[in-house]
C-alpha cells in the first residue's frame, strides 16, 4: 500500500527535479515471464526511485541489508518493496550474510509468481562512466529460482543501462536504456560456476552497451568537456520531461569511443587544447553554452523575460523555505558524492510533502479551502520558476559574452571549434 502512495508524489518530484529523462526501450521486459533488471549503480538509490516511478509495473528491489537495522526501517523499507541484501563489508560478520538465505527464498517465489526484481550486479555504487565487475549474486538468483521452480519457462535478466548528465546536480538530464533481454535458461544446465560466469560476461557486454563508458578516470575531465560540447550542440524540446529517445545517450556513447580509441600522444595535446579552453572561458566569466547558442535575444525573449520576472520570483518566494532546507541538508549533511543527488531529491519531496500539508491544515482549520488552490498556484509559479531562472540565466551569460572584445571571442570560439570535430 505505502508502495502506490508514495509512487506518485515520487513521479511528480522526478518531473521536476529533472529537466529532461530519456527512457527508451521498455517495451523490451518480457511480459508477463519472470524478469530481473540488471541496472548500473552511479548514485545511492536515484536509478530505482526514477525506475519505480516510470516502469508500468511494479518493481522490487535488492538493496544493502544494514539499512534495515531497525525494525521500524525495516518495515517502511519492506513496503516500498525494497528486499535486504547483506555484504560482509556491511555486517558483523557471516551472521548478517546468513540473513540473504530468506531473501533469495523471496526472490525465487517473487520471480516465479512474475515480479520484476531490480539488481545491482556491481554490489557498490560509485559515480563514475565506468562499469564495475559484476558480482555473483544475481546468479545466484537467476540460477537459483530456476534449480527451485524446474517447470519455470525461462527467466529473463534484462540489461538496463543509466546515465546522468550530472550525478551531483538537480535539472540535469538523465539517459535510461534497455537491453535486449537474456534467456538464462541459455546458460544454465546444471549451475556449474562456468555457466554464471558466462552469464555474467553476457550480461556485462550487454550492459556496457547501454552505458557511456570512460575507460581511464584520467580522461574524465575531457570526456565532461566534449560531452558538454556535445550536449549544448542540442535543440532538445522542453517537454515532454519524459522521451522514448534514445540518440542522445549513442551519441555520448559515441564521444567516449571517441575518447577511449584515441592515440596517447594525440588524446594528450587534446586535453591540453580542452584544459586552456576551460580555463579561457573561467577567465571570461562565460561557460560554454553562451557560444553555442550566442544569437542576440528577440523581442518574444525580452517579453517573456519582463513580464515572467514577477511570477517567477512569487514562486521562488514560495518555495524558498523547503527548498533550502533540503539544499541544506544535502549539503552539510550528505559526504558521499554519489548520495547527495537522491538525499536532495528525497528530503525535497519531502518537505514540500510537509508543507503542503501545512498549507492544508491551515486551510481545514480557517475554513478557507481558497487557501489551499492559492497554494497549489504558488507552487505551479514555483516551477515555472526553475525555467525562468534557468533561461535568466543562459540570457546573462550570452549578454556577458556579447561584451566581451571581438579579439576575445573570436580566440574563444576558435578554441571551440579545435575540440567540435571529436564530438561529431
Amino acid at each position: 500500500m505505502l508502495y502506490y502512495l508514495v509512487r506518485p508524489i515520487a513521479r511528480l518530484g522526478t518531473y521536476i527535479f529533472f529537466r529532461k529523462i530519456y527512457f527508451a526501450n521498455e517495451d523490451r521486459i518480457p511480459r508477463n515471464k519472470s524478469v530481473i533488471l540488471a541496472i548500473n549503480h552511479p548514485t545511492g538509490f536515484m536509478e530505482p526511485i526514477i525506475m519505480a516511478v516510470l516502469l508500468s509495473k511494479p518493481l522490487h528491489f535488492l538493496v544493502r541489508g544494514d539499512f534495515f537495522s531497525k525494525k521500524i526501517y525495516g518495515s517502511l523499507l519492506r513496503a516500498l518493496h525494497m528486499i535486504p541484501i547483506f555484504r560482509m563489508r556491511d555486517t558483523t560478520g557471516f551472521s548478517g550474510v546468513k540473513s540473504n538465505f530468506s531473501t533469495f527464498e523471496a526472490c525465487y517465489a517473487g520471480l516465479k509468481e512474475g515480479k520484476i526484481i531490480m539488481i545491482f550486479p556491481e554490489g557498490r555504487t560509485e559515480l563514475e562512466k565506468r562499469l564495475r565487475p559484476l558480482q555473483r549474486g544475481l546468479v545466484r538468483i537467476a540460477f537459483g529460482t530456476l534449480e527451485r521452480y524446474p517447470d519455470l519457462e525461462d527467466l529473463y535478466v534484462v540489461p538496463v543501462g543509466v546515465n546522468f548528465t550530472d550525478g551531483e546536480q538537480a535539472r540535469s538530464e538523465v539517459m535510461i536504456n534497455f537491453g535486449e533481454p537474456l534467456s538464462t535458461r541459455t546458460f544454465y544446465r546444471t549451475g556449474a560456476a562456468a555457466e554464471g560466469d558466462a552469464l555474467l560476461e553476457a550480461l556485462a557486454t550487454a550492459m556496457a552497451k547501454n552505458i557511456v563508458i570512460v575507460e581511464d578516470a584520467a580522461d574524465d575531465e575531457l570526456a565532461e568537456t566534449l560531452l558538454t560540447l556535445d550536449r549544448n550542440e542540442r535543440q532538445e524540446k522542453i517537454f515532454p520531461v519524459i522521451a522514448a529517445d534514445e540518440a542522445c545517450l549513442w551519441r555520448e556513447k559515441a564521444i567516449a569511443t571517441r575518447i577511449n580509441e584515441l592515440p596517447v600522444a594525440e588524446k594528450e595535446d587534446l586535453k591540453i587544447k580542452a584544459s586552456a579552453y576551460q580555463k579561457a572561458l573561467k577567465a571570461a566569466g562565460v561557460n560554454d553554452r553562451a557560444l553555442a547558442k550566442s544569437q542576440k535575444s528577440g523581442v518574444g525573449e525580452l517579453l517573456f523575460l519582463i513580464l515572467g520576472c514577477l511570477p517567477a520570483w512569487i514562486g521562488r518566494a514560495f518555495c524558498f523555505l523547503p527548498a533550502q532546507l533540503a539544499q541544506y541538508i544535502k549539503a552539510k549533511r550528505v559526504r558521499r558524492l554519489e548520495y547527495k543527488l537522491p538525499v536532495w531529491a528525497g528530503v525535497s519531496w519531502g518537505m514540500f510533502l510537509v508543507y503542503y500539508l501545512l498549507w492544508l491544515l491551515i486551510a481545514g482549520l480557517s475554513g478557507q479551502w481558497l487557501i489551499l488552490l492559492i497554494a497549489v498556484c504558488l507552487g505551479g509559479l514555483g516551477y515555472f520558476g526553475l525555467y525562468y531562472f534557468e533561461y535568466y540565466a543562459h540570457w546573462s551569460n550570452v549578454r556577458r559574452f556579447q561584451r566581451l572584445p571581438s579579439a576575445q571571442q573570436a580566440a574563444l570560439k576558435q578554441q571551440r571549434e579545435s575540440l567540435r570535430p571529436f564530438t561529431q
